[in-house]
């Protein structure tokens, strides 16, 4: 049974660090000793970002554990993608000994904001555990750095990174890819992969058990293959969904080969379906699978004309 992160007092870890460069949390397992003992109300001291920061154990009764916790904002990972197969390393256990480790957050009002674990989170709402969680008052800097440990610890897809990249992209490297690769410590290639891996629906990534079994080089191909024919990729997501559904268990080689030859059935049935109308001199429509190209001749077509159309997609916008 796999362990999730937890900080240590003493031996720093170069994964997970704070803006200041000062170790944020250290490495796993050496302080389940320390808290295994512990109970509702007991405290604790332990570094995060190079600051000491006062923990509480606080333990959530099973069924106030959806409603009392949250995820904070900043997590990257998608909590929607947490299933009973994404989190079968975690149920076994809670299922046997209830949760070993705690997590990490802080108190929001009436609400326990979680940093770090998200996942066993989940797993106690869907196990119907207790959950437990050292509450500390930590800053947005300090929840960043635990969320990071948990997500070396157990990394996300390129899908969620993917996400993260791209809002970063947009609200603070004003779209250069270069400036976030060495932000990052990271190439060119893997930001563009994983965000073009992001901008699959999240119908197609729901179809893995795990939504890291997408790797960012097959995310990247499954969107250029569909670029122009999303409609055919939710559709054919769709029906692997409902095959899952009647316990039909798929590999993720077998989704993929699937998704790829649904865009190659794609292509052909627009080719078949391409054909072009003529509505008069200078009025022509081409019509390509779900794309319509319409072409007008402003020497043959009135101009009257060409104003009712551009006042109906005026309306449209």
């Amino acid at each position: 049974m796999k362990r999730a992160p937890i900080i240590p007092k003493s031996t720093p870890s170069p994964a997970a660090t704070g803006s200041s460069g000062v170790p944020a949390a250290p490495m796993i397992d050496s302080l389940v000793a320390r808290v295994g003992a512990m109970t509702k109300g007991n405290t604790i001291v332990l570094p995060v970002c190079g600051r000491d920061v006062k923990f509480v154990l606080e333990t959530i009764d099973s069924h106030k554990v959806e409603v009392v916790t949250r995820v904070w904002a900043g997590n990257e990972r998608v909590q929607e993608l947490l299933t009973r197969d994404a989190l079968d390393d975690l149920i076994p256990s809670f299922l046997l000994n209830g949760q070993q480790n705690p997590a990490f957050g802080r108190q929001v009002k009436d609400s326990i904001e979680v940093a770090d674990g998200s996942r066993r989170r989940m797993t106690a709402i869907l196990t119907s555990s207790d959950y437990r969680v050292l509450v500390g008052d930590l800053d947005d800097e300090q929840m960043d750095a635990l969320c990071k440990l948990g997500n070396d610890y157990r990394p996300t897809s390129a899908y969620e990174r993917g996400r993260r990249y791209a809002r970063k992209l947009e609200n603070e490297f004003a779209g250069n890819v270069s400036a976030l690769a060495e932000a990052e410590g990271i190439s060119r290639k893997i930001i563009t992969r994983c965000v073009n891996t992001s901008k699959l629906p999240q119908e197609v990534i729901s179809l893995f058990s795990h939504p890291g079994e997408l790797s960012a080089r097959a995310g990247e191909q499954l969107h250029k293959a569909f670029i122009g024919k999303e409609l055919s990729l939710i559709e054919k997501a769709q029906h692997l969904a409902s095959a899952h559904k009647d316990g039909l268990r798929t590999e993720s080689e077998v989704i993929f080969k699937e998704l790829l030859a649904a865009s190659a059935e794609a292509d052909r049935t627009s080719k078949t379906n391409a054909h072009k109308k003529e509505f008069g001199p200078g009025a022509v429509a081409q019509y390509k699978g779900n794309k319509i190209v319409i072409s007008l001749d402003r020497t043959k077509v009135p101009g009257f004309l060409i104003e009712q159309l551009e006042t109906l997609l005026t309306k449209h916008q």
